[in-house]
Parts: structure tokens; sequence; C-alpha cells
């Protein structure tokens, strides 16, 4: 069925909003995948001077997520597909996963606070128990540079029907709370501030305040079987007396 919210298109929505706040953005109708076309053009002379490049899309062909996922989707233009193509002169510690998840954690929880968000390591947001956006980091490094890419997959105002799992932001909102354009702008504008803060800190070890704020937003996820008790610094969970490094989830 035809309603108002099949006519928006999330990638072109976030293209402009880019393009408004002087971001370099490269914006397709359709394409592979944001992550791919980030990752052929990380050195490309004309990025050279750009230290965050934006790469969007309303429909992916070949979306990918962790190890061998894919990233799955129905209804052209309704999920923000992007990439972040960082670059740095660093090459980021394993923590940085920890930051980024924690990043767009923030984000989603700042912008509608109302919303049962949770994090489950390594890479999914969720609402409740369904999830509802992946990240995927990838670097691309060229002597002393690195562009550390950051793939971005949230549903926004659907989710694929064959994937019972998923949810998209539009059907959790609760009645009364309908998805406005402001809402998910200052979204973006938290997202921008929240991801940049995390890359800025892509060489160090987690502070207190982080490793707290990530146990918190971990354990708030209503499948765990058994709550993490510690966040270490170099980014380990801990279970008891068991420790399990983060990227191995």
């Amino acid at each position: 069925m035809d309603t108002p919210v099949a006519d928006i298109k999330i990638g072109d929505i976030t293209a402009r909003w880019a393009e408004n706040n002087h971001l370099f953005a490269s914006y397709h109708a359709s394409i592979e995948s944001t992550n791919t076309l980030a990752k052929e053009e990380a050195f490309h002379e004309s990025m050279l001077q750009e230290s965050l490049c934006l790469y969007v899309t309303d429909s992916q062909t070949a979306g990918r997520g962790r190890g061998k996922n894919s990233w799955i989707h129905d209804q052209v233009g309704s999920a923000l597909l992007s990439s972040w193509s960082y670059l740095l002169n660093v090459k980021p510690q394993p923590t940085l996963a920890c930051l980024v998840g924690l990043a767009v954690y923030r984000a989603c929880s700042t912008t509608w606070p109302f919303l049962q968000w949770n994090l489950k390591a390594p890479n999914d947001i969720y609402i409740g128990d369904k999830k509802v956006a992946g990240i995927l980091l990838e670097n691309v490094v060229q002597g002393n540079d690195v562009r550390l890419i950051i793939g971005l997959g949230f549903n926004v105002t659907a989710s694929p029907e064959a994937v019972t799992t998923s949810t998209s932001l539009l059907e959790e909102l609760p009645p009364g709370a309908p998805l406005l354009g402001q809402d998910y702008l200052a979204f973006l504008d938290r997202l921008l501030f929240e991801l940049t803060d995390a890359v800025s800190h892509s060489d160090e070890q987690l502070s207190p305040t982080d490793q707290l704020s990530l146990l918190t937003a971990l354990n708030l996820h209503p499948l765990l079987k058994e709550k993490y008790t510690m966040v270490e610094a170099n980014g380990s969970l801990l279970v008891g007396d068991k420790k399990i490094d983060w990227m191995s989830l």
C-alpha cells in the first residue's frame, strides 16, 4: 500500500543535509555498496583534502555486513545506507569499534530517548529485542595515511519483511510520536558529532566514562543470557571471571 512515507528517500535527504553542512557527499540512487565505493575512492586525488567523505544511497545491490553477512532491504529509500570515510594519520586501535558502536547508540538514544535502545556487541543497535541498525568498520592504508570507513545501515521507515528479528525506527515509535523530519536531521547532527568525537580517540584506550557507558548499553540488551560485569580499557568484556574479546563476538 502506498503511503506518504513510501515517497521519502532517506539517502537523498541525508545527502542534502550533508551538503547544507558543507560536508563532501557522494549520493547515488542505487549502488552496489557504499563501503565498496568508499574504499575504491579512499585516496583519490580529489579526496585528499577531505577529512570526512559521506557516501549515501537509497538502494544497495550488494550491501555488506560483518563477515559474510549481507544487509537486506525491501523498500528503496527506507533506510540510512551510508559510509562515513574519515582520513586519519594514525592506525586506529581495536577500541575504536567499541567507541563507534557507542557513538551510534548515543545519537539514537539522545534523539529518541523514549525508545528501548541497546547495543549488542560487536556491531548491532537494537530497539528492545529487534535489530534496527548495523555497523561495519574497514580500514584502507596508503603510506602513513589511513581511511577509516564506517558503514552504517539504519532501518528508518521500514524493515525487511523476511527478517522477523529486525525492526525500523518508524515501527517502534509510539502512538502520537510521528517520525518528524526535524528529528531525523537532529539525529544526523548528533551522529556526526558522536562519530567525529569517537574517531578523535581512535588510538586511545577507553576512558572510564566510555567503559561504564558501554557496560550500561550492552546490559540493556534483553536477549543477553548473562550480563557483562565489566568493560576493560582495551575493550575486552568480562562475564564473571571469563574474558571475551570484543571482535570475537
